[in-house]
């Protein structure tokens, strides 16, 4: 279920209290004098709020700072403590899942993958991934820490309101399991289901490519195609979760010439099966004769110029570029980023898609977007679930001020 993120009632000291929060994770270490004066909040107020901050353990005192030109009495300094609480991300595929441990700064302390084979009972691979949460729950510091909560990313369109995947191509198994009530059933935590493109997009934009855009696409190429959206800095839905699901986009209505897409295009029915992975390797080892290239020597061959393998990269870019044409002009974000798959990050296929992509859109929009490979990688699957959990507490412009007090238990 989407977390209800607005203002609620405004209660004015645990407003300022978040914000301070939030001011001292940011800007710290920093003195009460500094607060008051940044924040235009009388010292009194600041030294209530402090006080209680640290009798709860979320900040606490460093040291002493300079003093000021005029001399007089040395500041004592505040430190956010981002181990006073923790989180949990996973990620769960078709044949792995992954589970992290993260504290308040969404720093990675754990992080352990989970192989298993594809088609594996759900009820196994949930038991495997508990395992891991266990262990990860006896560390010393996360004993005296307060559970934040757990986010879970997993591929299909997912039911908000019962935590439920309502459609997965590459999970079908785990369609209508009620997994977020299972999670929450053995932790007794907030737990977060998401879908695995659209948190992969809040992971770069919160602490990847994306940071300090305010309107942003994530384009997934993998095993299939999708989109993460963010808009106006959050992550934007639509009405039933679909949103960013350009993987079902039909590619013949993008291509009047077939022969100019000669290598890759044989009719598939969607862009996801056209612009996968496997396409593009099958057709290199076809078109360069090397039964066993891999991507990476695929990439080495590109790099090197070979003529056939930058044909090919073209003809891939190329068909990147189309799906960015349609994200560009339908939604003007000032930034697509670009992750997935090892090729994502390729400068010269990057630089295709930029040609494309400055031919194709209208000029006003071409003027201010830019392109770039995700900065994450492997990272964004688990760094997106943990960033749904700190969303609204830490990055989110609007407060949720009943989650802030539920979370931390602050007095009322």
């Amino acid at each position: 279920m989407i977390r209800n993120s607005s203002f609620g009632p405004r209660l004015v000291r645990e407003y300022n209290e978040l914000n301070i929060l939030r001011f001292i994770k940011n800007d710290g270490p920093i003195s009460r004098a500094d607060i008051a004066k940044r924040y235009k909040i009388s010292k009194a107020a600041v030294s209530e709020i402090i006080n209680n901050l640290l009798e709860q353990g979320y900040v606490f005192e460093t040291g002493i700072g300079n003093s000021t030109r005029l001399g007089g009495r040395r500041p004592i300094m505040l430190e956010f403590n981002p181990k006073a609480g923790y989180s949990f991300g996973v990620e769960i595929k078709r044949d792995h899942a992954r589970a992290a441990l993260s504290d308040l700064n969404a720093y990675i302390h754990e992080n352990k993958i989970i192989n298993y084979e594809a088609h594996t009972p759900l009820n196994v691979i949930l038991e495997k991934i508990w395992e891991v949460i266990d262990v990860m729950l006896k560390k010393n510091w996360v004993r005296k820490a307060k559970p934040m909560g757990i986010g879970v990313a997993i591929p299909g369109v997912i039911n908000y309101q019962t935590g439920r995947i309502e459609e997965s191509d590459s999970l079908k198994e785990w369609q209508g399991y009620p997994l977020r009530d299972a999670f929450e059933k053995r932790y007794e935590v907030e737990t977060i289901i998401e879908n695995d493109v659209k948190a992969n997009s809040l992971a770069e934009s919160r602490f990847g490519s994306g940071k300090g855009a305010q309107n942003q696409i994530y384009l997934w190429i993998g095993d299939g195609l999708g989109a993460g959206i963010i808009i106006n800095g959050e992550l934007y839905r639509g009405a039933s979760a679909g949103a960013g699901e350009i993987g079902y986009l039909k590619p013949c209505g993008y291509i009047s010439d077939s022969k100019r897409y000669k290598y890759l295009y044989k009719k598939q029915k969607t862009f996801a099966e056209l612009l996968s992975e496997k396409v593009l390797i099958d057709a290199a080892r076809k078109l360069l004769n090397k039964n066993r290239l891999t991507m990476e020597g695929y990439q080495l061959l590109v790099k090197k110029e070979e003529a056939k393998a930058i044909e090919l990269l073209q003809e891939y870019a190329d068909l990147t570029a189309c799906i960015c044409i349609d994200l560009v002009n339908t939604l003007d974000p000032e930034l697509i980023i670009i992750g997935g798959n090892e090729l994502a990050g390729n400068k010269i296929f990057l630089k295709y898609v930029k040609e494309k992509l400055k031919s194709g859109i209208l000029k006003t929009p071409g003027k201010t977007v830019h392109i770039k490979s995700a900065a994450l990688k492997q990272s964004a699957g688990i760094l997106g679930p943990i960033a749904l959990v700190l969303e609204d507490i830490f990055y989110m412009d609007r407060l949720n001020i009943m989650r802030y007090r539920d979370v931390f238990g602050f007095k009322r």
